[in-house]
């Protein structure tokens, strides 16, 4: 017994010593041990909120100031304004020109080509030398100038090789002439037709198929309205070629005079010849006369006609033949013999072209 009430004496004295340790228990009641109320429900523990903190007001900087821009030097320097292929163009007369181009840029507004100005025209139906200027200025006012010259004359002639005819018929169509384009496709041929306008305009469109050249010859072949004066033979050559485009839509500029340009009968307005053979050449065309004629106005017989194409041929390098073999029977009678005796001597038959060699005869009037 003695034993169990000592060791109960040391225990609660270890209780009291931990108590006091935690503060429960007063330092003078050590000796008191008591049992603590047990709590059955929480302390009202009541949070002290956080106190609100009140941000300081933020002060508005001070703008900061743009550095003014370092100005450009002053510009002085002019665009560059470059033409697009030649300075200087030759253009055949009565063909379309169209102007190669032109590009203008600079250092500082870029692309300037739309700004670009030209002055000046060039007639492609007048031969003669014509300037065109370009122009173009940059915002600063600096200024660009190129020029171009454009030349418009008649083609250049070229000369063909070996021995060759080139076999014309004039006053048609007629009555005949599909039988000629018949001949000429037999023997694979060509040749050319100065055509009129008082006849079948109809057969334009089949000469022209066929491969051959068509030429104007005149409206109406009448001597004295042709050639009353300068400006009644220019009517009748514009409606005569007039007739042959809207028939074959071919703008021809091969013209042979009624009666060639060194007739007489034009005598009615004196100096007239000597005057359109000029402006003709200036407006672009080409003028074909001969220089071997089949005499079929002087005579009917075939065989005349044929031995005058035979004997005058081979004097000359390009023969230009004349006949009216349309509408006469005695001339049509020769021209396949004509033929004939062309290709086995060696000829090649061609139609002209305005290239081609030309004849003029001396003028007379």
């Amino acid at each position: 017994m003695r034993r169990k009430k000592l060791l109960l004496v040391i225990l609660m004295g270890m209780l009291c010593v931990g108590a006091c340790a935690k503060g429960n228990v007063p330092a003078g009641n050590m000796g008191t041990v008591s049992q603590a109320p047990i709590a059955t429900e929480a302390p009202d523990v009541t949070e002290t909120p956080e106190p609100t903190v009140t941000p300081e007001p933020t002060s508005t900087p001070e703008p900061t100031a743009t550095p003014e821009p370092t100005p450009l030097p002053e510009d002085t320097t002019a665009p560059e304004l470059v033409l697009l292929g030649e300075n200087s163009i030759k253009v055949v007369a009565r063909r379309e020109f169209t102007d190669p181009g032109f590009v203008a840029t600079d250092d500082r507004d870029g692309d300037l080509t739309a700004s670009v100005q030209v002055e000046g025209e060039v007639d492609v139906n007048w031969c003669g030398s014509y300037t065109l200027t370009y122009t173009v200025a940059d915002a600063a006012g600096n200024t660009v100038t190129a020029e171009r010259v454009v030349e418009v004359a008649q083609p250049e002639t070229v000369y063909p090789e070996g021995k060759v005819i080139y076999l014309t018929f004039d006053d048609g169509p007629g009555k005949y002439t599909e039988d000629i384009l018949g001949l000429l496709d037999k023997y694979g041929i060509k040749a050319t037709f100065f055509v009129c306008g008082t006849r079948n305009t109809a057969l334009y469109k089949k000469i022209h198929e066929a491969g051959h050249s068509i030429g104007a010859h005149c409206l109406t072949h009448d001597y004295d309205v042709v050639y009353e004066n300068d400006e009644a033979y220019f009517a009748d050559l514009n409606a005569i070629l007039d007739l042959i485009y809207e028939n074959t839509g071919v703008r021809t500029t091969m013209i042979r005079f009624p009666g060639g340009s060194s007739n007489k009968v034009s005598m009615i307005c004196p100096g007239i010849m000597t005057r359109i053979t000029e402006k003709v050449t200036n407006m672009g065309f080409q003028y074909y006369d001969w220089n071997v004629s089949a005499e079929d106005s002087v005579t009917k017989v075939t065989e005349e006609i044929l031995n005058s194409m035979i004997v005058d041929t081979p004097k000359y390098k390009y023969p230009i033949v004349l006949q009216h073999p349309e509408n006469r029977k005695f001339s049509f009678d020769a021209v396949e013999d004509f033929i004939v005796w062309g290709l086995e001597n060696g000829y090649t038959f061609l139609s002209l072209t305005p290239e081609s060699p030309t004849v003029h005869h001396r003028i007379k009037n």
